[in-house]
C-alpha cells in the first residue's frame, strides 16, 4: 500500500509542477510606466479593469479576481451591441464567466456585484476612446467566442479583445501559458494612466444572450 501511494506521488508531482509553472511563469519583460493612452472624457469610452482578488482572499480561501470589459457612452447620442441600446450616460460591463446552466458570457454582472456586495475593491482600469467601427468588432467577437473554459477564461477573453479593438501601441502583452486576472495587472504597470476602483453605476440590469434571445436576469438573493 504505501509503495502504491508513493509511487502516486511520482505520478502526480509532474503534473502538479506543470500547473504552478504555467500559473506563476511569465515570458514577459515589463517597463513601468512607459506608456500613456489618451481618454477623453466625451466619445465611446472603452475600458478593461482587472481585479486580483488580493481584498477578498481569506487565509481558508482563496480569491483568484476577475478580469471584464466596458463601454461608457459619452457620445452625445445612443450606441448598440447587438440589439442592446447604450444610451448618452449610460454603460455596461461583459465578460465570460464559469456560471452553471447561463452562456459564459454575461453583461452588467460585475457593476451588480460591486453595487450589491461591495466587490472588487482595488480593481484596476484602463481606457481608450473608440469609434462606432469598432463597436462591430466587439459585436464579431462576442458572437464568435461566448463560452468560458479554464484556459480561455475572462482574462484570456478580455485581454483578446481588448487587442483586437485598440490600436496596438495599446495592446497588453499575452506572452503566456495560462491568464490570471493577477498576472494581466502586471501588463498594467507599464502604462502611467491606470484607474483604481473605476465607478460602474451607471450600468444597467444583468442580462445574457440564450440562442440570440436576451434574457434579464437578477443576482439569486
Amino acid at each position: 500500500m504505501w509503495r502504491r501511494k508513493k509511487s502516486m506521488v511520482w505520478i502526480i508531482l509532474p503534473f502538479a509542477l506543470t500547473a504552478v509553472f504555467c500559473l506563476w511563469f511569465d515570458f514577459n519583460v515589463y517597463e513601468s510606466r512607459s506608456k500613456t493612452i489618451s481618454c477623453e472624457d466625451d466619445g465611446i469610452i472603452f475600458s478593461i479593469t482587472t481585479f486580483n482578488g488580493d481584498s477578498e482572499t481569506t487565509p481558508f480561501l482563496k480569491c483568484l479576481g476577475h478580469t471584464w470589459l466596458s463601454i461608457d457612452n459619452q457620445s452625445g447620442h445612443s450606441v448598440y451591441i447587438k440589439n442592446h441600446e447604450i444610451k448618452h450616460d449610460e454603460m455596461i460591463t461583459f465578460s465570460v464567466w464559469a456560471v452553471s446552466d447561463l452562456p459564459g458570457l454575461l453583461f452588467n454582472l460585475e457593476e451588480a456585484y460591486i453595487s450589491t456586495y461591495d466587490r472588487y475593491v482595488g480593481r484596476k482600469s484602463l481606457s481608450v476612446n473608440i469609434g462606432e467601427p469598432q463597436l462591430k468588432i466587439i459585436e464579431a467577437y462576442i458572437d464568435q467566442k461566448d463560452k468560458w473554459s479554464l484556459g480561455k477564461n475572462c482574462s484570456y477573453w478580455s485581454v483578446r479583445l481588448w487587442n483586437e479593438v485598440v490600436d496596438e501601441a495599446f495592446g497588453l502583452k499575452t506572452q503566456t501559458l495560462f491568464y490570471t486576472p493577477k498576472r494581466l495587472e502586471r501588463s498594467f504597470c507599464e502604462f502611467d494612466c491606470v484607474e483604481a476602483d473605476k465607478d460602474f453605476s451607471r450600468a444597467g440590469h444583468i442580462f445574457c444572450y440564450r440562442d440570440g434571445v436576451r434574457t434579464e436576469l437578477e443576482l439569486c438573493s
